[in-house]
């Protein structure tokens, strides 16, 4: 009685634990970061810094974010006409869905980012975006192909760039990730619009040498400070929500989910279990030849 007594006590024990494990173990669904959402119009203006709850948010900051939703008003639309223009052109439609799919996920990516850190996304393409969509309205046929395919190329690679700048260099979380999504999109689109066959490669900018080491500190030379990187261009950029960040983060996860205690709780009474199933056996058996000898 004494040992079957203590194999139920020890499977209840257990059962309760694992049950409680396993709720434990589902996705939270408050985030383990609080977010608080600070006022429109609060992430800064110009040359100003702000601290937000992700880090700082200067100049260079909120231009990457401007270009990145402004590249959204301009890529989608362009994806748009090719699709209705060039039907039969099975590499331009593969092109097109790649822009219009990537710019419908960017959208809310960059929305929220904006609405986190307080920075008025812009709503318009720049007039230069314009002049771009304005240059296939007029193509058709190989024509348009080419101005569809070159116009996006150049764009990508001035963002690849830049994307990567900002990615190395900024103190913003979210801008980070935002940064690194770009440039796992921008390359994405680099190779479908080439694959079209129409990019003109001589037409693009050479690349130029990083500036010699300096003999003083040995190190490079600085290629511009956060206020020249403002400057470059960065059309194109398509980033995607990547899971387990800030932006879709749940609770975080040990190895065993987040049961880690309640696991090895669960161990640790088995393993109790059963030394007290043991102790008791030899208990018996001790008493059994106790009993024997009279």
């Amino acid at each position: 009685m004494p040992t079957r007594l203590l194999v139920a006590l020890a499977g209840c024990a257990l059962a309760v634990l694992l049950n409680t494990g396993s709720a434990i173990g589902q996705p939270s669904t408050t985030p383990s970061t609080p977010i608080s959402t600070p006022p429109p119009g609060s992430g800064g203006t110009g040359d100003e810094v702000v601290q937000t709850q992700w880090g700082p948010l200067g100049p260079a900051d909120r231009d990457f974010l401007n270009r990145v939703k402004q590249a959204g008003l301009w890529e989608k639309p362009a994806g748009e006409k090719g699709k209705a223009k060039r039907a039969d052109q099975p590499k331009i439609q593969e092109a097109c869905k790649h822009l219009i799919e990537g710019h419908t996920l960017l959208d809310n990516v960059v929305n929220r980012a904006g609405v986190l850190l307080g920075h008025t996304l812009p709503t318009e393409a720049s007039d230069e975006q314009k002049g771009w969509l304005a240059e296939m309205d007029a193509a058709n046929g190989e024509d348009f192909d080419a101005v569809f395919a070159n116009r996006l190329r150049a764009a990508h690679g001035k963002v690849y760039a830049f994307a990567a700048q900002m990615r190395a260099g900024t103190k913003n979380e979210l801008v980070r990730i935002l940064a690194t999504q770009a440039m796992i999109t921008v390359f994405d689109h680099m190779k479908v619009l080439e694959d079209t066959g129409k990019v003109d490669f001589a037409a693009l900018e050479s690349p130029q040498p990083l500036a010699a080491p300096t003999a003083a500190s040995g190190e490079p030379e600085p290629t511009g400070d956060s206020t020249e990187a403002s400057a470059n261009p960065t059309d194109g950029v398509v980033p995607t929500v990547p899971e387990g960040t800030k932006f879709t983060r749940t609770a975080e996860q040990g190895v065993f989910g987040e049961n880690n205690g309640v696991f090895f709780g669960a161990i640790a009474v088995l393993a109790l279990a059963l030394v007290g199933m043991r102790m008791i056996s030899r208990s018996k058996k001790k008493s059994r030849r106790g009993s024997r000898s009279y």
